[in-house]
């Protein structure tokens, strides 16, 4: 069993620990704390050598070797992740570090179960990605017992606008509650977490910002004509290969004389010859029948 722990507002919870694993705290233990994910190259700048840091990282980071040292590993993900590739699972089994997980999992010694109903049930439940419950665990941490009250973001930069766009809100949420407790929170150089274009209202009086600003807006009203005529293309070509597969269906029924309103004789058609009169030859001959 874990050892009970008080936290104000929440009562008695139970402290990380594991039947076969270590043991230490729910909540971290030092003023300051570094939280590690993939992104080069700040992954490899952590304070892994100085001991006034607690580290945190995501499990898949134990893959690297300039990921000198963790004290907490995450793993958030189903089980059914990490049970269909052994490779995964392996390093998961072999983890020394307390080892955070969606549940606990006897074969896997040093797992325990993320706090998901404290976590949950005192704040937004608004988790886009892994990071975000390292960030509302440490946030939770300090607001119960005034530790960590500074972090630092390694490996973490969140600047691909496709991949990241819907998990970086969610970030930078954390972030600001963590802010606005009284917490400090040190980014990485090179990402784009809390950033923007200029502030607003100073940076459009720039005649140049403008101008920029103006021709942007007309490539992307270009742009948006384009795919509008593309897809109005699209659409006709569409249409004109339905036409022309529905035309060649009837063609080989009347090709084959399925088609009644086109049957002739085969016999007719192989003796005889269609004769087409102009109006004057068939006056004359209706002349000559006269005589």
């Amino acid at each position: 069993m874990g050892k009970k722990t008080d936290v104000p507002g929440v009562g008695k919870v139970e402290a990380y620990m594991c039947p076969s694993g270590p043991v230490g705290p729910l909540l971290c233990q030092k003023d300051k704390l570094a939280m590690v994910a993939t992104a080069e190259p700040t992954r490899g700048m952590a304070p892994y050598t100085d001991e006034e840091f607690e580290l945190w990282g995501l499990a898949v980071t134990q893959t690297f070797d300039d990921v000198k040292r963790l004290d907490v590993v995450f793993e958030m993900h189903t089980a059914e992740y990490f049970e269909r590739d052994p490779n995964v699972k392996k390093r998961l089994v072999d983890t020394k570090e307390p080892l955070y997980m969606l549940d606990r999992h006897d074969d896997i010694p040093t797992s325990m179960k993320y706090p998901m109903d404290i976590i949950t049930g005192l704040y937004r439940q608004y988790h886009t990605s892994s990071l975000t419950y390292l960030l509302a665990l440490a946030y939770h941490s300090y607001c119960t017992t005034g530790k960590p009250s500074h972090v630092e973001l390694y490996g973490i930069h969140m600047a691909a606008r496709e991949e990241y766009q819907d998990q970086r809100p969610a970030v930078e949420y954390w972030i600001g509650l963590m802010e606005g407790a009284g917490m400090t929170v040190e980014l990485p150089d090179g990402g784009v977490l809390l950033t923007g274009n200029g502030l607003y209202g100073l940076e459009r009086y720039n005649p140049i910002c403008w101008d920029m600003r103006q021709r942007m807006s007309a490539l992307q009203m270009g742009l948006n004509d384009a795919v509008t005529a593309i897809k109005q293309k699209e659409l006709q070509q569409a249409r004109n290969w339905g036409a022309i597969k529905e035309l060649d269906h009837w063609l080989l029924k009347v090709q084959r004389g399925e088609y009644s309103g086109f049957k002739r004789d085969v016999q007719e058609e192989s003796t005889e010859a269609a004769v087409i009169e102009s109006p004057e030859e068939q006056a004359a001959r209706e002349k000559e029948g006269a005589l």
